[in-house]
């Protein structure tokens, strides 16, 4: 038997074992949680690696140093993004590592971002802050991508909100950033919040739930109105959820002038010039007191944040108070909300002109996504879409007023079109088509409605019934004839053809198969570039209006078709930008004309739809929306085609005014793309207006 003379290896020391265990059982150290963080955290300023400065951003010395209090159970802080928010829970950590171990949280919103937070803030500043590196732990397991360990016993977990990671486990500090994204419940086991604090239970007075987050969720009351001083707009879940449940804290400054009266600064009291240039009014920005009217610089911003304090509400809601005051509005929960006027890394000229932008950018093409971004990012204040609300319903009355100013034949294309689109509604037995002329700037207006409900010759029992879109596949060629119709423009001796047309695709049966089948069969004989198949989609977290991509499955994400492509609309934004175009009454950009000859029934599908907080539905017993339909494919089509970005003084060919427009025909229109795959037929049947055309369902003879 051979015997192991492998030496053993020498016995710990039990001085050491003694020595790194003894930081867990000290008691916590009398200092405050920025003192600790200047003490012992690392900052990146510029490239350089500075020690942190609670000078930098007053505004969060009290909600930061509040993550230690054994007073309260959550801290909760609504900002603006670049205002420092993540740096209170950094501060809130490095405290916890070098000051009062303990076992500790941080949720991001995704496990993508809880990696992407690890790997370019968090991994940098332990490495480059000496007190906390010095405390890192060694050893398997002591340092991964999701864990972290430090001697005197502190274990950080990197998290995202699962119901997994939020059940069972006990942890003393819990923390949350971005807190908006982590939606109402948790895998439908409950809002995040009331999880988090589970967590900290067993903690008693030493537990705390620490989150923060720009305001992005919907407000749920189009027409509230604040009650008390520090009020909230209800919205459906996030910061400004767990906010009002608090001590409603806000951050004021004294005035320079005077008068010295304390005021919350934000973005409303700012005054500068209504100019036409977003940069000059940024430029010119000034804010105001309230007391006396004083304008004063953004020079003084630094200053006065340095004399701010936070002011929390009183149990009447009618007076602001310092925190600790007797009167302070009664709560476990500690809650912030802070103006980007404030915010320390963005200044009023850099928030005015992005407000001034978003709104530009809105008038042009109907998109909100802008003005919300300014408002939740920028400012920190929720956004209400600009449909939302009574004031700004589509009502029958007002179309009908609009109606009265067009005067257009139906059939014909107004004198201004530059080129055409058709929205195809599919319904069970019938095509409900719309036909809309556009002109510079997003102008247009509908010129033609009608439906397709008469099968192909060849489908099965064609002579005996109408189209069955949901059943029969062969029916959807009824809608080939689309592309030989054109419509005369007013005044001119040419017609249009659609330049793109939008088949719904959705439905019931076998529609999507049968819209498949349909779209190939177009590109087989050269047609695919006009035809786009649509899908709209209610609630989304792209920013994209329109997506143009092969379909998926609905789980997975695999492509289920490649040689064809869905033109995806996210339909609440598209309502938003119709709804703007369908209620303004001056002759611009974007709007939408209705012409006299609109049936009192199609006026009313217009009004069928209101935005809510959550989005569009549908109004109480009514039925059709075809027309509104019509718009929103129709806005997906101006998009998609990017005509939006038409430089007018040189249009593509397709928006050329007069009969060389590439999709004109008539005496005088050039061959073109229009022209192609037509039949030789329907190109003879062009004539000029001159000769008296007569109109069939859109073709002309």
């Amino acid at each position: 038997m051979s015997i192991d003379l492998t030496p053993l290896p020498n016995f710990a020391d039990v001085r050491s074992i003694l020595r790194d265990a003894l930081p867990a059982l000290r008691p916590a150290e009398e200092i405050s949680v920025t003192a600790a963080a200047e003490r012992d955290m690392r900052v990146n300023v510029g490239g350089q690696w500075q020690a942190f400065r609670r000078d930098v951003t007053p505004y969060m010395v009290e909600p930061a140093d509040m993550t230690a209090s054994r007073a309260y159970k959550v801290v909760a802080f609504a900002g603006p993004s670049q205002s420092g928010k993540t740096k209170m829970l950094e501060t809130a950590l490095a405290y916890t590592i070098g000051s009062d171990p303990a076992r500790v949280a941080l949720f991001q919103m995704s496990r993508d971002k809880a990696r992407e937070y690890e790997l370019d803030k968090l991994a940098p500043m332990l490495r480059n802050s000496p007190n906390l590196a010095a405390r890192k732990a060694t050893g398997r397991g002591a340092d991964t991508q999701f864990q972290k360990l430090f001697s005197g016993g502190t274990h950080l977990t990197l998290d995202w909100p699962t119901i997994t990671k939020l059940s069972s486990s006990t942890i003393r500090l819990v923390l949350g950033t971005d807190f908006d994204h982590f939606g109402d419940s948790v895998d439908g086991e409950g809002d995040p919040l009331t999880l988090m604090r589970a967590r900290t239970r067993t903690f008693m007075s030493r537990g705390m739930v620490v989150v923060e987050s720009s305001p992005g969720a919907p407000i749920r009351d189009e027409n509230w109105r604040a009650q008390t001083l520090h009020d909230s707009p209800p919205v459906a879940y996030g910061i400004l959820a767990v906010y009002p449940q608090g001590t409603r804290g806000r951050w004021y400054w004294p005035c320079p002038h005077e008068c010295g009266e304390e005021f919350e600064p934000t973005l409303a009291r700012l005054r500068y010039p209504d100019s036409a240039d977003p940069v000059e009014a940024g430029e010119a920005a000034q804010m105001m007191c309230p007391g006396c009217g004083a304008l004063f610089e953004h020079t003084l911003k630094t200053e006065l944040n340095g004399a701010g304090r936070w002011l929390h509400e009183t149990q009447d809601g009618k007076r602001a108070v310092p925190l600790g005051d007797a009167e302070m509005r009664r709560s476990d929960v500690l809650s912030y909300w802070l103006n980007g006027a404030a915010a320390a890394f963005s200044t009023w000229a850099e928030l005015v002109t992005q407000e001034r932008a978003a709104i530009r950018h809105f008038e042009l093409t109907g998109d909100e996504g802008q003005l919300q971004a300014a408002y939740n990012t920028g400012q920190g204040i929720p956004y209400l879409p600009r449909a939302a609300g009574t004031d700004s319903e589509i009502s029958l009355q007002g179309l009908r007023d609009k109606a009265q100013d067009t005067k257009t034949p139906k059939g014909v294309a107004p004198s201004w079109a530059r080129y055409i689109t058709v929205s195809v509604d599919t319904q069970g037995n019938r095509w409900d088509v719309g036909v809309i002329a556009w002109g510079e700037g997003g102008l247009h207006q509908p010129i033609d409605r009608f439906d397709v409900h008469q099968p192909p010759a060849d489908a099965p029992n064609a002579g005996d019934r109408t189209v069955r879109p949901f059943d029969v596949p062969e029916d959807w060629a009824a809608l080939a004839e689309i592309e030989d119709m054109c419509w005369p423009v007013e005044g001119g001796e040419y017609a249009l053809k659609a330049k793109a047309i939008a088949v719904d695709m959705q439905g019931g049966g076998g529609s999507v198969p049968n819209a498949y089948a349909f779209y190939r069969g177009r590109k087989r004989v050269g047609a695919g570039q006009r035809w786009f198949l649509t899908r709209g989609i209610g609630r989304t977290t792209r920013p994209d209006r329109v997506w143009f991509e092969a379909p998926e499955r609905a789980r997975g994400g695999r492509k289920v078709a490649t040689d064809l492509k869905i033109l995806n609309m996210a339909t609440n934004p598209l309502k938003d930008a119709v709804s703007a175009s369908l209620r303004v009454r001056e002759v611009g950009q974007n709007v939408c004309l209705i012409p006299g000859w609109v049936e009192e029934a199609h006026l009313l599908e217009l009004t069928a739809e209101r935005r809510t907080v959550k989005g569009w539905e549908k109004r109480a017993g009514m039925v059709r929306n075809e027309a509104f339909d019509h718009l929103v494919q129709a806005r997906a089509l101006h998009i998609q085609i990017r005509a939006e970005r038409i430089n007018w003084t040189q249009p593509p060919e397709w928006a050329v005014g007069g009969p060389q427009n590439a999709f004109a025909v008539g005496e005088g229109a050039k061959p073109d793309e229009a022209n192609e795959g037509a039949s030789t037929q329907s190109q003879q049947q062009a004539a000029p207006a001159s000769d008296g055309w007569i109109r069939q369902r859109g073709k002309w003879i």
